[in-house]
C-alpha cells in the first residue's frame, strides 16, 4: 500500500543547554513509558553487556560515543490516528540510520554541533496511507559527529547542486521512513477515548490525552494475534455485503431464530473477537433509539468512519432506517460494537493497562466501531509497512476458527437433512456447470501421451514487438484517446508529442518535462517521488490508474489488463474494457463472460495512463515493446 504523498515534517530535537529529555512546549522527546526499554534494549544490543543506564542523560552520552563496530542503534516507529496509537522500539542498522541523516548535506548535524549538543534525536512525522489524520512517525538516536563525516563523505560523491531546491526537512522524510526497523525490543498499542481528536495542525507538541486501555509486550505475536482476529472479522463483512442480496432474503426469518453470538477465534485460541452489532444493537434498536433522542446533540458526531464498507456490517442499513444517518453515526461513535478476549496464559510477556479481568486469567475490552475502525487502520499501517520488521507475516484468516451458526436446540436428524441436502444441491450444480462450461474430456490413453509428450500444448505464435509504421502507430494511439474522450465526455483536443505517443488534458509536469516516454510508472511511488514534482503533482499520482493494451493491426483490442491497484479496482468501469467484451456487463460473479478472440497476425502492446481525479482529467498512450521498455 502506497503512502499517501504529503508534505513531511521534521521535527530536530531543539538543541538547548538544559536537559535534554526535559520536555518542552514544542516536543517531547521520548513516551516515558518507553524510555525504559529504549535504555535497556540498548544496553543489551551491544556484544558485551553494558552497566544499567541510571539517568537519561548517561544513555544520550552512550550514544554519543557509539563505536564504528557497534552494529545497532535505537529507532521509535509511531502509528497514530485518531482513536489509536501503535509504538514500536527496537533497532535500526547504524550505517543506514547514519547515512539517512546525512542525507541533508549535514545541516541538521551542524546545528546540534553549534549548540554543543553531541547525540542527535530527530524525528520525522509522515502522512498514513488510511486517511488524513493518521500519521507514521520514526525516531532516530544518533551520535551527531558519525552523523557530520557521513555528510562530507556524501558531499564528495555527489554533485554540487544535488540538494538545491529541496529543504533538508522534506529529505530527512524521505530517509528516516525507509529506515528499516530490524529487531524489535518492545511495542505498546494503545486506545483513546472515543471522540478523541488529533491536532493535525501542531503535531510537534506533544499528544496530552489520557490512554483508555493499552497493551504492551515485547514480542510481536500478540499483535499477530489481534491482526489475524481483526482481519478474518473484515473478510465476514465483506462477505455479508455480497450475501445480503435478493437469493437471500427468503431465509432471513429462519436465520434470525438460529443466529447466536458470532465470534472469530485466533489460530491458538489466545484472541477472541465477538461482534456485538449483529445481534446486541438490532435486539435493543429501539431502546437505543430512545436514549440516542434524548441525547441528541450532546455529542459531536463523525461518519467518517461509515464509509469503511469492508468493515460496516450490514446491520447498520438497519439501524439507519430506524434512526436516519445521525443515529448510525451516534451507534458507531458511542456504543460497544465489538469484545475481544484474551488469554493472558498462551502470551508471555504482555502487560495489560484498563482491560477487565475475567476468570481463568482472560481478559476483556469492549470497542466502538469508531474505534475498531482505528484500530483497523493501524495494523494495515503496519503490515503494509516493508521497512518495520520486514519479515513480519500476517497469519492467513483462513485459518481463523470462525463461529458457524449451529443447531443444538433441533434434533440431529434435522442437521443430517440440512447436510444431505447441502451437500446433494453442491454436486448437482458443480456436475450442471461441468456439462455446460467444460469441454468434454477424450479418453486419454498411455501411448497418446507418449507420442505428444513433447507437443506444444498450443500453437505460439512470435509476434513482432511493433509491426507497424511510425504514423500507424500513432493512429493507433490517437484511436485509443478517442475512444477514452468519446465515453467520458471531456473536453479539449487530442495531442501527439511524439509518434509513439498520443494524449489529452493537463499532464502533470513530471510526465512531460522530462518527456512523454521517459519516465516508468512502476518507479513512481509516494514514497520515491521526481524530485521535480509538487506536493500537488504528488497528490495527483495516487488518481493514475495504469493499463496494458494490447490491439491488432487493424486497431481492434485484443487485450486489456490493469497494473496497478488503483487500475484494478477501476478496470470494469473502463471503456476500453466492456469494448473488449463486446459491451457485456462486467462484475464480480460464479461466472465470468469468455472471450473469442483470434490469433492476430500483429499486435502492438500500448500502456494507458488515466486520472481518475474529475478536478484534474488526463489520458495518456504510449507504445511498449514486449520486454516492457517505453518506445521512444
Amino acid at each position: 500500500m502506497a503512502f499517501a504523498p504529503a508534505l513531511s515534517l521534521l521535527i530536530p530535537f531543539s538543541p538547548t543547554s538544559s536537559f535534554p529529555f526535559k520536555p518542552s512546549p514544542k516536543l517531547l522527546f521520548c513516551p516515558p513509558k518507553f524510555l525504559n526499554s529504549v535504555l535497556s534494549a540498548a544496553s543489551s544490543s551491544n556484544s558485551q553487556p553494558l552497566p544499567p543506564f541510571t539517568s537519561e542523560e548517561a544513555f544520550l552520552d552512550a550514544i554519543a560515543g557509539f563505536g564504528d563496530t557497534e552494529k545497532f542503534l535505537p529507532v521509535v516507529r509511531t502509528y497514530e490516528n485518531d482513536l489509536a496509537r501503535l509504538t514500536l522500539v527496537g533497532a535500526v542498522d547504524s550505517r543506514q540510520a547514519i547515512t539517512a541523516a546525512a542525507a541533508d548535506g549535514g545541516s541538521t548535524a551542524d546545528e546540534h554541533i553549534s549548540s554543543g549538543v553531541t547525540a542527535m534525536v530527530v524525528e520525522t512525522i509522515y502522512p498514513g496511507p488510511a486517511d488524513d489524520r493518521s500519521t507514521v512517525s520514526t525516531r532516530l538516536f544518533l551520535p551527531t559527529l558519525k552523523v557530520k563525516e557521513k555528510a562530507i563523505q556524501l558531499r564528495k560523491s555527489m554533485a554540487k547542486d544535488m540538494f538545491q531546491g529541496i529543504s533538508s526537512k522534506n529529505i530527512l522524510s524521505m530517509t528516516f521512513r525507509q529506515a528499516v526497523l530490524e529487531q524489535l525490543w518492545s511495542l505498546e498499542l494503545a486506545l483513546f477515548k472515543p471522540g478523541t481528536e488529533r491536532n493535525m495542525s501542531d503535531l510537534e507538541s506533544p499528544r496530552e490525552v489520557p490512554v483508555l486501555l493499552a497493551l504492551s509486550s515485547s514480542d510481536e505475536l500478540v499483535i499477530s494475534e489481534i491482526g489475524e482476529v481483526v482481519c478474518a472479522a473484515a473478510l465476514e463483512n465483506t462477505e455479508k455485503h455480497f450475501l445480503s442480496s435478493s437469493a437471500n432474503r427468503a431465509s432471513k426469518r429462519l436465520s434470525s431464530w438460529l443466529k447466536k453470538r458470532q465470534h472469530i477465534t485466533s489460530k491458538n485460541s489466545s484472541v477472541v473477537l465477538y461482534n456485538l452489532v449483529e445481534n446486541e444493537l438490532l435486539a435493543n434498536a429501539k431502546t437505543l433509539h430512545e436514549k440516542f433522542n434524548s441525547e441528541r446533540g450532546k455529542y459531536k458526531l463523525k461518519d467518517s468512519q461509515l464509509k469503511k464498507s469492508w468493515l460496516t456490517s450490514p446491520a447498520f442499513s438497519k439501524l439507519e432506517k430506524i434512526g436516519g444517518p445521525e443515529f448510525v453515526a451516534w451507534i458507531s461513535e458511542c456504543v460497544p460494537s465489538y469484545m475481544f478476549e484474551i488469554d493472558s496464559n498462551r502470551l508471555d510477556n504482555v502487560k495489560f493497562e484498563g482491560w477487565k479481568t475475567l476468570e481463568e486469567n482472560r481478559l476483556a475490552v469492549v470497542l466502538t466501531h469508531a474505534q475498531m475502525v482505528s484500530l483497523v487502520d493501524i495494523l494495515d499501517m503496519f503490515y503494509e509497512d516493508t521497512f518495520t520488521l520486514p519479515e513480519k507475516r500476517l497469519p492467513c484468516p483462513t485459518v481463523a476458527k470462525s463461529s458457524k451458526l449451529d443447531l443444538n436446540k433441533g434434533s440431529p436428524l434435522l442437521k443430517t437433512l440440512s447436510t444431505v441436502l447441502v451437500s446433494g444441491i453442491f454436486f448437482v450444480t458443480i456436475s450442471v456447470l461441468g456439462k455446460l462450461c467444460l469441454p468434454k474430456l477424450l479418453p486419454i490413453r498411455e501411448s497418446f501421451i507418449q507420442q505428444n509428450s513433447q507437443a506444444p500444448l498450443y500453437d505460439t505464435v512470435r509476434v513482432p514487438d511493433h509491426s507497424l509504421e511510425p504514423s500507424e502507430l500513432e493512429t493507433c494511439c490517437v484511436s485509443i484517446i478517442r475512444r477514452i474522450k468519446d465515453s467520458f465526455c471531456w473536453p479539449g483536443e487530442i495531442r501527439t508529442p511524439s509518434g509513439a505517443c498520443a494524449c489529452i488534458g493537463e499532464l502533470p509536469k513530471f510526465m512531460s518535462e522530462g518527456g512523454y516516454t521517459n519516465f516508468s510508472m512502476s518507479d513512481m511511488s509516494s514514497t520515491s517521488m521526481p524530485l521535480q514534482a509538487s506536493e500537488e503533482e504528488m497528490k495527483r499520482l495516487e488518481d493514475i490508474a495504469s493499463y496494458q493494451v494490447i490491439v491488432s493491426t487493424d486497431g481492434k483490442i485484443i487485450g486489456f489488463q490493469p497494473t496497478n491497484r488503483v487500475a484494478v479496482n477501476n478496470w470494469a468501469a473502463n471503456p476500453l474494457a466492456k469494448e473488449l467484451y463486446g459491451g457485456k456487463k462486467l462484475s464480480p460473479g460464479l461466472l465470468e463472460p469468455g472471450l473469442k478472440i483470434c490469433n492476430p497476425s500483429g499486435m502492438v502492446v500500448l500502456e494507458l495512463l488515466i486520472s481518475l481525479n474529475p478536478k484534474s482529467n488526463f489520458a495518456l498512450v504510449r507504445a511498449i515493446d514486449t520486454s516492457g521498455n517505453i518506445d521512444g
